[in-house]
């Protein structure tokens, strides 16, 4: 669905929010970075955009999102155990919030209303969606408000699997399904991970029944066949040879919206996302509160505002920030309606960012997203308008074919943050994984003759969709979490081989394979054995 007015509109906006967070799930550990992530993604991010589409509804304002859900963020939105666990963490970070609103005047106001945030967020988690997100996004998207979508299995990065079209088929088609089954339908838009697209990749995605894909800006405007000016005139949207149509990033204009150095969520009067209470106070302190609840890890209490660039921390006024969000809203809608028509500009502007930058990394980035939509709606009639992905295809016209250029949204905008020196060991070993299985799955019994060997081999095919999680290679490129990456890779691998061994000599140990299924529990037996077994 879009909103009405589209088909005379000069400038159209097509936002999507990428929402992906790799397997959290760490049993056995009182507490993990990993469910933490999780934890505030909730709270920050997830809880705060049903809301936001909640009350943009009761409004009467449009909405027409495209939001993509990767299948490892579903199956965690659906897991029992996280969300028991998700429900200790909030009670906990909300009794910390209070605690230091009483034990240091200084942060009273700015502790209490954190504190104040994380209750309406509790209330809304058990009281309205009844811990279960699903259900409102399905009924947003039933009522056309929104259009729902997915990426791949475990979000691999496809270009370091390209030399391997079973792995690439197997992540999209794992993914769609997993989608399906959840929402009862296919998607028509796929979203690939980190934009990572190489030459031949649409073919894969229309033998699946999809209609359209998103690209970094270059992998549209430098696409064999046509012209950067032509692309640009056409909005950046692209018609692929098989009939696929790929959209190009508005590049310039995403930048403002996700760079805290160029853009927005940098600005003086935002909440710091890097100064986190859990770091920045020592239990037993004089004059201080007390120590952190979650001990190593972010509490998620960010008291302080982004000030400037030195280390000396100003504490945040949320009503500061909000007001700054709306002034914000409007320069942006402004800067691209005041381009709208010039030579070279886009009518159609595709805007995709991680749902996380909005909430998460930039707090009041839910405020400024409603705020942009209700701006869009009131201009609606004077050629501003928002649509889906799949309703701006609709209303298109004419579009310029071409094949795509090689690209992702990475630094460089190529393949280097993911298949670099600090990963080259990685890719390999992944290849011999898959080898390995397939040599395994065509010799033992079919499927169903031996129950045991049958889930192990199951266990032993999610466990290499994990392994081929994309999250991890950019961890190790990274200079934050490399370590936690690798220690967890080196875990996946050795349970991977072990499994193989056991199921190789015919000798599977249960204990190991039911520990196994609690460590790496993702994606239903069936799923897993239509895709690898059968």
């Amino acid at each position: 669905m879009e909103a009405p007015g589209i088909s005379s509109a000069r400038c159209r906006f097509v936002f999507l929010l990428h929402a992906h967070l790799p397997d959290c799930r760490r049993p056995g550990r009182e507490h993990s970075l990993e469910e933490t992530w999780f934890f505030q993604a909730l709270t920050e991010t997830y809880i705060p955009l049903a809301r936001l589409l909640d009350r943009l509804r009761d409004d009467g304002i449009p909405a027409p999102l495209t939001i993509s859900l990767s299948p490892t963020l579903l199956d965690q939105l659906r897991d029992r155990y996280l969300l028991a666990r998700y429900g200790r963490w909030l009670e906990g970070v909300t009794r910390l919030a209070r605690q230091d609103a009483k034990s240091l005047e200084l942060l009273g106001t700015v502790a209490e209303r954190q504190a104040a945030f994380l209750e309406e967020i509790a209330t809304l988690w058990l009281d309205r969606y009844r811990q279960d997100l699903i259900i409102p996004l399905r009924q947003h998207a039933e009522e056309g408000r929104i259009e729902l979508t997915t990426t791949c299995a475990t979000h691999a990065f496809l270009p370091a699997h390209q030399g391997s079209p079973e792995t690439v088929r197997r992540q999209i088609g794992i993914g769609i399904r997993t989608f399906q089954s959840v929402f009862d339908r296919r998607p028509a838009f796929f979203w690939l991970p980190e934009c990572g697209y190489y030459p031949g990749l649409e073919e894969i995605l229309a033998a699946e029944g999809i209609r359209a894909f998103g690209l970094e800006q270059h992998g549209v405007t430098q696409a064999d066949g046509s012209t950067g000016t032509s692309l640009r005139g056409a909005g950046g949207l692209l018609r692929c040879p098989n009939g696929v149509f790929a959209f190009g990033r508005d590049g310039g204009a995403s930048r403002l919206v996700w760079s805290a150095r160029d853009g927005y969520p940098g600005h003086p009067e935002y909440r710091e996302f890097h100064r986190d209470r859990g770091y920045d106070y020592v239990s037993g302190a004089p004059g201080q509160p007390s120590g952190n609840t979650f001990p190593g890890l972010p509490s998620g209490l960010k008291y302080w505002r982004v000030t400037g660039n030195g280390d000396r921390k100003e504490f945040y006024h949320e009503g500061a920030a909000r007001e700054q969000a709306d002034r914000h809203a409007r320069d942006f809608v402004d800067r691209l309606a005041n381009t709208a028509g010039d030579a070279g500009s886009p009518p159609l502007r595709f805007l995709p960012f991680d749902a996380e930058l909005f909430g998460h990394w930039w707090f009041e980035g839910p405020r400024w997203l409603e705020s942009v939509l209700r701006i869009i709606d009131s201009r609606s009639g004077r050629g501003l308008t928002a649509a889906t992905a799949s309703g701006a295809i609709e209303r298109s016209g004419a579009v310029p074919e071409g094949s795509p250029a090689p690209s992702s949204w990475g630094e460089h905008g190529d393949y280097s943050k993911w298949v670099n020196r600090q990963t080259e060991w990685l890719y390999p070993v992944i290849h011999d994984a898959e080898r390995r299985l397939k040599i395994i799955r065509d010799r033992v019994p079919r499927a169903g003759e031996n129950r045991t060997t049958d889930r192990a081999l199951c266990q032993a095919s999610r466990t290499l969709l994990l392994i081929q999680a994309s999250d991890w290679p950019f961890m190790l490129s990274g200079d934050a979490t490399p370590d936690l990456a690798r220690d967890h890779l080196i875990g996946l691998h050795q349970r991977f081989h072990e499994l193989c061994e056991q199921i190789e000599g015919d000798r599977i140990d249960p204990a190991f394979l039911e520990k196994c299924e609690r460590l790496d529990r993702i994606f239903p037996d069936d799923l897993v054995r239509r895709a690898f077994l059968d």
